[in-house]
């Protein structure tokens, strides 16, 4: 199984999409693993990037603003909620969103600065 820093250094060239929806590209790569061919599939959901420009400019906008109660600290897109947080909050891990949120990563999902 590929390592997500080797998944990611599959060159752009090496993809050929299969499937185009207005929300999404499904792409196909073959790599070779020990002399063996094998097919990486990977899906880019085309919203993402519109959330992210709106969730910056956001972020950008909250500089000096208080905390508050029902205040919109973060936008998630689905796909990102169901792979990396809901396993964790279903558990039971209550401290579980507010990490994944504090993280340098997933900083461009933040829409209002500080520490959660």
């Amino acid at each position: 199984m590929l390592s997500k820093a080797e998944f990611d250094a599959i060159p752009e060239h090496r993809w050929t999409a299969y499937e185009v929806t207005d929300d999404y590209i499904r792409s196909y790569a073959y790599i070779d693993i020990n002399g063996t061919q094998v097919r990486a599939e990977r899906t880019q959901y085309l919203a993402d990037d519109l959330l992210v420009d709106a969730n910056a400019e956001e972020y950008k906008q909250s500089e000096g603003k208080r905390w508050g109660d029902g205040r919109v600290v973060a936008r998630i897109p689905l796909n990102k909620w169901y792979k990396e947080i809901v396993k964790g909050v279903r558990e039971g891990d209550h401290d579980h969103l507010s990490w994944w949120l504090n993280r340098d990563e997933n900083k461009p999902f933040r829409t209002f600065k500080g520490k959660i």
